[in-house]
């Protein structure tokens, strides 16, 4: 008996011990591989329904990209993925290359994640590669900007915004299964489309170790390309597929995302009175004035007669002149002020110098300038004789910082007219 009661206290204690023991190694296991995000990280600004506006002009690669998007907020990967897949449509590498950024590939049932997916398509099929080819696709991802109508192409407005809307029920359950067993913190917002109504959920999601957000859900590029034509009518559909999705140009980029592209002149620096005038005109849609040579601008050259109505004729759009009759002898079709001269003295800015002389070297004075803008923004009919041109300029401060005057006797320089048309047009 005595020996059987060893024995058995024996076994109890090594039970005991082997308990002990795997309740240690539990233990350890735990502590070591439990991770250790929290759903509160979920900021209250995140979980709300908002607008996002993006930068404008919105990036054209990856290199701008990552100049604007914060992916420490959920909701500028989100918004940013959006217009990424918008991108396709206009540049297929820069749009992919801008997707495998936002987005990660994610292990089903294990907490690894690649970034820019596995596959190297950061969730995209290819299967709509080929409505990429056709204009009655492509605007179908524009069509999640606010701005875009069935009735004007479905061009959004600038700058870029996208309505985001916090889907709580679908953030709770995704954490509920994959926040501590997979180390995976997520928040999902979903965008709907102005064309067909179209809703898409956006999964973006959080690993243990990183501090930056993803896109996780690898069927949401597909989903922004879902067939909506049906709810546009035959020319709306045509105008939808010929319309210019993205407006900004080349030299608003270099403004933003590359300064010292954005201003080739070696004659203008940053602080002269006429160096954001100089860039508005050379950066503009159409552009203004290219410069006298690539690397000058020439801002103190005197302005002349045919120079000045082509800037305020291109700040303008470029509109046609209603009639090409023309009676000065001293200018031909060939020549790029020729429809800008038409345009103006129909439009009674300028008469010429005589019935048949333009005089499109002559040199204007920073009156003369002035008066221009004055009839081309219908204040009055004359503005010259009256001195009303005047007035107006100083009234609005159209030269101040500049050192000019309004006079007649005053040669306008080519810095000082694109300042002016600059603070009156832009």
């Amino acid at each position: 008996m005595h020996k059987l009661f060893k024995r058995g206290a024996s076994a109890v204690l090594c039970l005991l011990m082997m308990m002990s023991l795997v309740s240690t190694a539990l233990a350890v296991e735990e502590d070591t591989t439990i991770p250790m995000l929290d759903s509160n990280q979920l900021k209250s600004e995140w979980k709300v329904d908002q607008d996002y506006t993006l930068a404008d002009p919105a990036p054209w690669n990856l290199s701008e990209l990552k100049q604007v998007v914060d992916v420490k907020d959920p909701r500028s990967v989100a918004a940013y993925w959006v217009w990424a897949v918008c991108r396709l449509a206009d540049n297929y590498d820069d749009g992919m290359a801008m997707m495998k950024y936002l987005f990660a590939d994610i292990e089903p049932y294990g907490r690894g994640y690649t970034e820019g997916g596995m596959s190297g398509k950061a969730g995209w099929d290819t299967y709509f590669n080929e409505r990429l080819k056709s204009p009655d696709y492509k605007w179908l991802v524009r069509a999640y900007f606010e701005g875009a109508t069935k009735d004007n192409g479905m061009v959004p407005a600038r700058p870029l915004t996208i309505e985001l809307y916090y889907n709580n029920t679908n953030t709770e359950t995704i954490n509920a299964q994959s926040l501590e067993q997979l180390g995976r913190l997520n928040i999902v917002y979903w965008v709907q489309s102005h064309a067909g109504g179209n809703q898409v959920n956006l999964t973006v999601s959080k690993f243990d170790g990183s501090d930056r957000w993803y896109i996780t859900s690898g069927t949401s590029s597909t989903a922004l390309y879902y067939d909506q034509r049906s709810a546009m009518n035959s020319s709306q559909l045509a105008q939808a597929g010929s319309a210019q999705g993205d407006t900004s140009t080349q030299a608003e980029h270099n403004a933003k995302y590359n300064p010292a592209a954005a201003n080739p002149f070696v004659d203008v620096k940053n602080g002269d009175y006429y160096y954001d005038a100089v860039l508005w005109a050379y950066g503009a849609n159409p552009q203004v004035t290219k410069g006298i040579d690539d690397t000058h601008f020439g801002p103190t050259q005197t302005v002349t007669r045919g120079q000045c109505v082509t800037f305020l004729w291109r700040a303008k759009g470029c509109p046609e002149p209603s009639s090409t009759t023309n009676r000065f002898v001293d200018i031909n079709s060939s020549e790029y002020w020729y429809k800008p001269i038409l345009w103006a003295v129909e439009k009674n800015i300028t008469k010429g110098v005589n019935d048949d002389h333009f005089n499109p070297y002559g040199t204007l004075s920073t009156k003369h300038i002035v008066t221009f803008l004055y009839r081309t923004m219908g204040i009055g009919p004359d503005g010259y004789d009256d001195g009303q041109a005047a007035i107006w300029a100083n009234n609005n401060g159209l030269l101040s910082g500049t050192g000019l005057t309004v006079d007649a006797g005053v040669d306008c320089p080519r810095g000082g007219v694109v300042t002016i048309l600059y603070r009156v047009l832009n």
